[in-house]
């Protein structure tokens, strides 16, 4: 089967139903042929906008990954210790255009999301076929992806998510148009996506082995053309493997770690269960119970393709399949299987363009009162702290992200301006949020390191270890209780200063600064973080 059946586009055209509903044709007339670029640019450029307004008036920092990616982004390598490159590229660029404030750094990546709506929605609108139908898959695919708690959170921060999606949804429209429509400039689509996805983040090749699997079982004649696409993903993937062998494979080791071994989190088959259930909360909470309240109303799911149908499954299956596997083994965070998402945004849309107009207009308003949730939550507590009420935590997205500023102001009064210094750091969070806000002070820093083997991206690059040089005063930072043996390898530690911030009425950080004795200055490694 190739391409949408011609019947498509008027799939439900016929008159009221049983129940007297009208169908998607009668709703749709008014836009008719009339092109939804308009509409949707000016939509996706108004949610950009509006998340930038927001993540400038949080109040918030940064997220220590987000700080540990701005600190990678001033050493641009093929590779770091957990992630690809292209996170630090995208922040690099977006600090030479905006600067280094939070917002910023983040402008870029945040761009990745309306962006990856648009894609969606030329995906869907070419799916669904030409005319009213297409239109309106194209409006629906767009308006479900940017409307979800995935969007509309991880959209407020810079995380490797972004570009992962934005390439995801591109080689899923690149691998349609190349297999369905006969375009050969979609295999370039697909490949430069494929390439460029997994040096932003691994769970790109699952959409790889999808794309196979597809090809493999419904369009076998396709197998050369995208052995030569998957070819040149791997050729563009190549340096950063060239990396991570230099390195001894840190990135590889470190994400099978988190895939496939077992952890120490709670797995099982409760804990599958609950991953699965939450991806709803994920996706769409208010919209999806309404569908399913609504869906006796609709027998519109007959009338989608069923090559896209088939197109979506299977290359979406192998992500739902390791991440529950991740879930089933120790448990797995809820943004581990985002790009299913998109197939779930483009299935959706598909079935809502042939649906009745009244389950249209219900679900329009579920995802309109989901999107102003969304947006109230992002600004809620920034409003109930300036009033001086508390907020819950639980219900606080830039939680995390709050006090790190202040507390690290309040420790940096106590480091001496002009004696040589070299801060210690006890743990990766301290490390990254040190880099981002004494950025203006050039602290040379250290990771303490303890373990046979490097646990983050800092006792890789710069370790506190044994080595063949001499540093000057050492300071130790820390945000928790000390390692064990830090005490007995720097000697005598001195308590400088405190610093007490509190994030939340219920959290709050807490920094200390202490001053290594005589035996801090012993012969550690000369790799240092700027």
């Amino acid at each position: 089967m190739s391409g949408a059946p011609r019947n498509w586009p008027g799939a439900y055209r016929a008159g009221p139903d049983g129940a007297g509903n009208d169908r998607a044709g009668p709703a749709l007339s008014a836009t008719g042929l009339a092109s939804p670029w308009p509409l949707l640019l000016l939509a996706c450029a108004t949610v950009y906008a509006l998340r930038l307004a927001c993540s400038a008036a949080s109040g918030a920092s940064l997220h220590v990954d987000e700080a540990q990616y701005w600190d990678w982004s001033r050493d641009l390598q093929w590779g770091y210790y957990s992630k690809p490159p292209v996170i630090a590229a995208l922040i690099a660029a977006s600090r030479a255009l905006f600067g280094d404030s939070e917002v910023g750094l983040r402008a870029l990546a945040m761009a990745g999301y309306p962006l990856a709506a648009l894609v969606l929605a030329a995906l869907a609108r070419d799916m669904a076929g030409p005319g009213a139908a297409g239109a309106a898959a194209s409006r629906w695919a767009a308006a479900i992806f940017l409307a979800s708690p995935l969007a509309a959170l991880l959209g407020l921060v810079a995380t490797t998510d972004a570009p992962l999606l934005l390439c995801w949804s591109a080689a899923l429209a690149g691998l349609w148009l190349a297999v369905q429509r006969q375009r050969r400039w979609g295999w370039a689509l697909f490949a430069l996506a494929a390439g460029v996805g997994l040096l932003s983040k691994y769970t790109l090749a699952a959409v790889i082995a999808g794309a196979w699997l597809w090809v493999l079982l419904h369009h076998h004649r396709q197998l050369p053309a995208l052995a030569l696409a998957t070819a040149v993903a791997l050729l563009l993937f190549a340096p950063h493997l060239a990396w991570n062998a230099q390195a001894g494979w840190p990135t590889l080791r470190h994400t099978a770690e988190i895939t496939v071994a077992a952890g120490p989190r709670a797995g099982g088959w409760l804990s599958l269960a609950g991953f699965m259930a939450a991806q709803v909360l994920v996706f769409a909470p208010l919209a999806v119970p309404v569908a399913l309240w609504s869906q006796r109303h609709s027998a519109a799911w007959p009338a989608v393709p069923g090559d896209a149908k088939r197109f979506l499954l299977w290359t979406t299956l192998p992500l739902l399949m390791a991440g529950a596997l991740q879930a089933w083994r120790s448990g797995a965070q809820l943004n581990w299987v985002a790009p299913a998402h998109l197939a779930t945004a483009l299935a959706w849309a598909l079935l809502l363009a042939a649906s009745p107009a009244r389950l249209q207009r219900r679900l329009a308003l579920a995802l309109v009162l989901q999107a102003l949730l969304l947006g109230g939550l992002t600004l809620a507590p920034h409003a109930a702290a300036a009033s001086g009420r508390p907020w819950p935590l639980l219900l606080d997205p830039w939680a995390r992200m709050r006090g790190w500023q202040q507390a690290l102001d309040d420790v940096a009064q106590a480091l001496p301006a002009h004696t040589p210094v070299v801060v210690v750091g006890a743990s990766r969070t301290v490390m990254a949020q040190a880099a981002y806000h004494w950025r203006d002070r050039a602290i040379p820093r250290m990771a303490w390191f303890d373990a046979p083997v490097a646990r983050h991206h800092y006792q890789l690059a710069c370790p506190y270890a044994p080595g063949p040089d001499r540093l000057p005063q050492v300071w130790v930072l820390a945000d928790g209780p000390l390692p064990d043996d830090l005490r007995s390898r720097l000697g005598p530690l001195v308590p400088l200063v405190t610093a007490v911030v509190a994030r939340t009425p219920s959290r709050r950080i807490e920094l200390q600064l202490l001053q290594a004795g005589a035996a801090g200055g012993v012969a550690p490694r000369a790799s240092l973080c700027p």
